[in-house]
């Protein structure tokens, strides 16, 4: 058990399982020389499928066993995210030994576990020739995919064969042989136990592929190899015959191990309801089929109706919403979805990319084909995840979440200036203008090229960096793709070119030395900056993998940076430089326009004419300010830059406002701050006024501008009306950090035999399935009055720091007549529920992490916390389809009372309403707050 002591590699552990699905395939020949074969066989086989397939779950068939392990960089993209780190492979690695383990003494194979080799004579004699095992024929037929896979994976191993494999073997004492079937099946659960997430998408995948076969016979073996009435694969496969008989396709009804969805009687319901202990009283007895399979009903139920399944019908939970969170490092979370019976690569809806309306406010999130290699910049900088936002004006996705999340953790750490650790080349080249035009415009064509070869990819770097500081013992290692990415990765790091991070800007860099005197660096530097970054990134893309050591937020801002310069600037005829494309340059200030006719930005008639002047203006008449030009030219950094770079060039082009320029300080990445003026305000949309008036965006203009969140910013809203504000205040708000519990204490949470509200109602006893039902309309209204700020003390700000406002907003109900003030005292997170597909039920098994009480927006008002003892249940259902004002509402008690909050749209959501009560629950995000509007 060495190996499972030691750090192991991702092509060891590989290389580890493919050994063990070769050792269980002789095994299960073995146990085809048996008196009870069928039985044995099935066992073994049913054992080597769930490695197999969890194998394939865990990324370790998309890895090559064969070839050389390479510690410096591991396959790790193909690896499942919960597989990554070093402690869980060893682990692994342990568990997957342990299969190996039992097969290397011989004799205890013999003594042990009731095996025995055959003599060649004695098997001619009396066996029959077996091309395929009967079971593997028939698993074939439904796990198809799978066995083909390993069959081709398989053929390249098996040369270098054990002992054990290499001998004929049979099983001669079948009590002993049962033993060691159980021991190996111990070791698959362990497996399963160790990694959940990688547990849950072995169960669908299984799951999924017995319940489309029609193979009666297969699946009645299945049955009848079970050892206990709870095993997934014999339930599976017992409901699956169910279906079957019902719907005529079986010529015969198996022995019932199927619990099905009945309609309660009108005696069981009064019982039940007058007893409410009892509803969930069967659930001992209940498989665990309920919670994962069921065969589909024919009809959609109404979404607002309950289940009146007749006796006899199944209830199928496919296109259920599924959560798991899990973190890739100790302060690093990760949210992932899935819907049940569905295969990932058939769920495009859960991909969490909102549409951008146009081209140029797409600049704000990282492109791509860099954001696989940022996730450092991305902790920190959440809002340039093209997967943060939600569907919902204000609020984020799953993925946001977890990047809220991840950026609270680490948030104080953004006020430190650690340098990275990062590695630097010992030599560096000299290279002339014209060889960095010249490959530059290459590169920008035609990429790597048709033609390209490692070998060719190595010359390429050579000429542009200098010859390596290695040398290969074998010349062709050296000119692999990933030596060449890690000498870009070097030369990156040894460069006189400023952090584009710190200074946020591309054009001040690439002009330095006609804005500075005896500038340290020219034109000629930065562009060879550029070009090795795009021969990283090119290289990047050609290996397809998502992680690489020494890639630290600089060499990410140098990718970006010259992605910008190869998309938006062109080289000038007769070394003239490089200038901006005119079709990107009218592209730009045509944005402009937008932004400002949509946002009613203070004076938007004097940037109006000065957008238009430049674009009737040629181009050697311009004189404009750096910052402009970065807008002109497209060469906006993404993340928190493009807000603040966006808002500058309206400062700038104003007249009226350029000599009032912001110069106050705010925390960019914490985005908790704002713009005051007169008549309107405009919010990041991070920040917490933000995340609270977006839904006003749903209003109809009426005698007040509509609200549009656009490039990061959330505006016009009701000002404030600070004394300071007549042209421009900048504010900070001051709030608490957004609430968030370790997974460890939002999952597993929950009283399965829970006694439901009369949310729920009448929705039958303890052997139904239960279809929530979510509040009618309200009729409730609300109208938001003022938006009123007041300072806040701060001890430790400078003077240069904008000042700290804390934020209040008054409230008029409608139907009590009265006035109700929240104050902003968290920035708290609002989540869109991803879709589901279908309307789905509650297993009444787990009804107690769904009871709900719904509030009203008069209800929700008397609340003066979550605790409060009229909330005390799993989940608050607010109701606020009264209209935006409503939630508006709701969302400023969450930010008063401290919590989170999932948003459900009641009408034309792609998501049930059961689900969006799994979101919020604890098998959720566990922010135990739906808010429906």
């Amino acid at each position: 058990m060495e190996l499972a002591s030691t750090a192991i590699g991702v092509v060891g552990l590989a290389a580890l399982f493919s050994t063990c699905i070769e050792t269980l395939d002789t095994l299960a020949a073995a146990a085809r020389y048996s008196v009870d074969r069928e039985i044995l066989h099935t066992k073994i086989e049913v054992e080597r499928l769930r490695l197999m397939i969890w194998g394939e779950s865990a990324g370790l068939t998309d890895i090559d066993p064969s070839r050389p392990e390479d510690e410096s960089a591991y396959d790790r993209d193909f690896l499942d995210e919960s597989l990554r780190g070093a402690a869980l492979r060893s682990a692994v690695a342990g568990l997957l030994a342990c299969f190996s383990n039992y097969f290397e003494d011989i004799e205890q194979l013999r003594s042990r576990y009731g095996l025995s080799t055959q003599r060649q004579n004695q098997e001619k004699e009396s066996t029959p020739v077996m091309t395929e095992a009967p079971t593997r024929q028939m698993l074939l037929t439904t796990f198809q995919k799978t066995y083909s896979r390993f069959q081709q994976r398989t053929a390249k191993v098996q040369a270098s064969t054990s002992t054990f494999k290499k001998a004929k073997w049979a099983v001669t004492d079948e009590r002993k042989f049962r033993n060691l079937i159980a021991e190996l099946k111990a070791v698959n659960d362990s497996l399963d136990s160790l990694l959940p997430a990688i547990r849950a998408k072995t169960r669908v995948q299984m799951r999924t592929a017995i319940m489309r076969s029609n193979d009666v016979d297969q699946l009645q073996n299945l049955v009848t190899a079970a050892d206990e009435a709870t095993d997934l694969i014999a339930e599976t496969a017992s409901l699956r015959l169910e279906m079957l008989s019902i719907s005529g396709q079986a010529a015969a009804k198996p022995a019932p191990k199927v619990v099905q969805v009945t309609s309660s009687s009108t005696e069981s319901t009064k019982r039940d309801s007058n007893n409410p202990s009892t509803q969930s009283g069967s659930s001992g007895s209940r498989s665990v089929v309920q919670n994962l399979i069921a065969a589909t009903v024919a009809d959609h139920p109404s979404p607002v109706s309950v289940s009146t399944a007749l006796a006899g019908d199944l209830y199928d939970d496919t296109g259920a919403l599924v959560i798991h969170k899990a973190y890739r490092k100790a302060d690093s979370l990760a949210c992932f979805s899935w819907l049940v019976g569905l295969p990932a690569g058939e769920t495009e809806e859960l991909a969490e990319v909102q549409p951008v309306s146009d081209i140029v406010f797409d600049l704000q999130y990282i492109p791509d084909h860099i954001s696989g290699v940022a996730e450092s910049l991305l902790e920190v900088d959440v809002i340039g995840d093209r997967k943060y936002a939600g569907w919902s004006p204000g609020s984020v996705s799953l993925n946001g979440f977890a990047r809220e999340a991840t950026f609270w953790k680490r948030a104080p750490e953004l006020q430190k200036t650690a340098t990275p650790p990062s590695w630097q080349r010992i030599t560096s080249k000299q290279v002339s203008s014209d060889f960095l035009d010249k490959r530059w415009k290459q590169v920008v064509q035609e990429g790597l090229g048709g033609d390209f070869t490692e070998k060719k990819g190595y010359e390429q770097v050579r000429e542009l960096i200098g010859p390596s500081d290695y040398t290969w013992l074998d010349p062709e290692e050296g000119y692999k793709l990933r030596h060449q990415i890690a000498d870009l990765i070097g030369a990156l790091n040894n460069s006189i070119i400023p952090s584009f991070e710190e200074h946020g800007s591309i054009a001040l860099v690439a002009f330095y030395e006609k804005i500075v005197p005896n500038s340290p660096f020219g034109l000629v530097d930065f562009m060879r900056q550029m070009l090795v970054a795009r021969e990283l990134t090119l290289r990047i893309q050609q290996a397809n993998q998502r992680w690489y050591g020494g890639i630290t937020r600089r060499i990410i801002y140098d990718m970006i940076a010259a992605d910008l310069w190869a998309r938006h600037m062109e080289i000038k005829p007769a070394g003239g430089g490089y200038g901006v494309s005119k079709t990107v340059s009218q592209r730009q200030m045509h944005g402009i326009i937008r932004f400002v006719d949509q946002m009613h930005w203070p004076y938007a008639d004097e940037i109006r004419k000065a957008v238009n002047h430049m674009l009737e203006a040629k181009p050697e008449e311009m004189k404009v300010d750096v910052q402009i030009h970065d807008w002109i030219g497209g060469l906006v950094f993404p993340g928190a830059h493009f807000p603040l770079t966006l808002v500058g060039v309206l400062y700038k082009l104003s007249p009226t406002l350029r000599p009032h320029m912001p110069t106050e300080s705010v925390k960019v990445r914490e985005a908790n701050f704002g713009l005051v003026y007169p008549e309107a305000s405009y919010w990041n949309v991070r920040s917490v006024l933000g995340k609270v008036l977006a839904p006003l965006s749903g209003l109809q203009a009426t005698d007040h501008p509509k609200v549009h969140c656009l490039g990061g910013w959330v505006g016009p809203c009701p000002s404030p009306s600070l004394p300071e504000c007549r042209l421009g205040l900048t504010v900070s708000l001051s709030t608490r950090q957004p609430p968030f519990a370790p997974p460890e204490v939002v999952s597993g949470i929950g009283d399965a035999a829970g006694t439901t509200l009369s949310s729920i109602g009448r929705q039958g006893h303890g052997r139904e399935w239960i279809l929530p039902t979510p509040p009618e309309v309200s009729h409730d209204t609300v109208a938001l009055q003022t938006v009123r700020l007041s300072k806040a003390p701060k001890a430790d700000l400078s003077a240069k720091d904008a000042l700290y406002y804390t934020a209040r907003i008054d409230f008029r109900l409608g139907r009590s007549r009265t006035f109700d003030t929240f104050t902003l005292y968290t920035n708290s997170v609002f989540i869109a529920v991803p879709p589901c597909r279908g309307i789905h039920k509650i297993d009444p098994r787990a009804a107690g992490r769904y009871t709900f009480v719904v509030k009203g927006i008069e209800e929700l008002a008397r609340i003066s916390h979550k605790g409060d003892p009229a909330t005390d249940t799993a989940i608050i259902v607010v109701n606020a389809t009264g209209g935006p004002a409503s939630e508006v509402f709701a969302r400023a008690w969450c930010c008063q009372t401290g919590t989170n909050a999932v948003i459900w749209r009641r009408e034309g959501d792609k998501c049930c309403f059961k689900c969006a009560l799994m979101v919020a629950s604890p098998d959720g995000v566990g922010t135990g707050i739906l808010i429906i509007f």
